[in-house]
């Protein structure tokens, strides 16, 4: 069997398209293979109180300002939307009543952290490592509950959020980020990030609890049309957003469906019925106009680490998610894993 593979998004968009109106590739039997290609997250706190870092440090402008960048950056390759989860996750605050201290031997910084509504105590390490003296150092350390200063050797400051440093640090503490709703948006610096959405009201009411946090994380996925033609003994592989063959629009619609109902949240029950309808629509429409009749979902940072553990009310919490969605007679099914992701494995 002849593999065709068309991947790549630097490769004339025209190209693609042509093929796509190749009667071979029509007719083939297809399927949607789905991967993550680029996630970005912030944390809500610094939408909603922009100043705590210093009067002149405007954290939501900066926020909007980088997500707008973004969707530029996107736009500058190919139309995409985002599909975004809104998540909560269990609050962690650094322990200010307690110096971080420094071992000369492994040079390893500890610093204190509060877990939860309880302030369960617990301490992490991390080195530091000066780019100006290209050694590993034992920097100043300045930390409000919510961030932290880093002072180099030539007077540098970075300040960061309690959530980033976390995760550039890749610690590991046995926490999760509970997806509560998903939607899709073309505009990540507007929606849900200018607080106008019902969904993320929703959610900041259900864990205005002082245990939690609210996390949004927006997500860019690569989707390919994986088409085998028996006749011609040919296989395709092409990124939709090359050939256009399923709009943009739909395409982001569906993704948002496909997770909807595959995280299950209960935050999200109130127009069930209603996207349970217009996922199975969706479903019927690739199937009867393009032959895609399966779509194959793998959502797994490139990178472990542990603020890509995702859980549900209904899932439990994972490093990575595959799962597979098809439309069996009046229904939807939706089953863990895929053999197209489990043969590359």
């Amino acid at each position: 069997m002849r593999a065709l593979y068309l991947l790549g998004d630097e490769l004339d968009q025209r190209i693609f398209s042509s093929v796509a109106d190749i009667d071979t590739y029509k007719q083939a039997e297809k399927v949607w293979v789905v991967e993550l290609q680029r996630y970005h997250k912030y944390w809500y706190d610094l939408v909603v109180n922009p100043n705590e870092v210093a009067d002149y440090f405007d954290t939501r402008k900066l926020i909007v300002d980088y997500l707008r960048g973004v969707k530029k950056q996107v736009e500058e390759n190919l139309e995409k939307r985002f599909v975004y989860f809104i998540c909560s996750r269990t609050k962690i605050r650094f322990n200010t009543g307690k110096k971080t201290t420094y071992n000369p031997i492994t040079k390893k910084v500890k610093i204190h952290v509060l877990i939860g509504k309880e302030k369960i105590r617990k301490s992490i390490t991390c080195k530091f490592y000066d780019i100006h003296e290209n050694k590993f150092c034992r920097p100043k350390v300045d930390m409000s509950e919510k961030y932290i200063t880093i002072t180099d050797s030539s007077g540098d400051l970075t300040t960061t959020s309690i959530h980033d440093f976390l995760e550039d640090a890749n610690v590991f503490l046995g926490i999760d980020s509970k997806v509560e709703y998903v939607g899709y948006t073309k505009n990540p610096h507007t929606r849900p990030t200018n607080g106008s959405h019902t969904g993320l009201s929703d959610v900041l009411y259900k864990i205005a609890d002082e245990n939690h946090d609210a996390l949004i994380y927006f997500n860019v996925f690569k989707v390919s049309t994986r088409a085998i033609s028996q006749n011609s003994m040919i296989n395709f592989m092409i990124a939709n957003a090359m050939t256009d063959e399923v709009d943009v629009e739909f395409e982001g619609s569906l993704l948002e469906k496909c997770f909807i109902f595959y995280f299950d949240s209960v935050s999200q029950s109130r127009n069930k019925e209603k996207e349970l309808i217009e996922l199975k629509k969706a479903l019927h429409k690739i199937s009867v106009e393009n032959n895609i009749n399966s779509i194959h979902i793998s959502y797994e940072f490139e990178k472990t680490n542990e603020y890509g553990i995702f859980s549900s009310s209904k899932v439990s919490p994972k490093i990575g998610h595959i799962f597979t969605i098809r439309k069996t007679g009046e229904d939807v099914e939706i089953t863990s894993g895929s053999e197209i992701f489990e043969s590359v494995v």
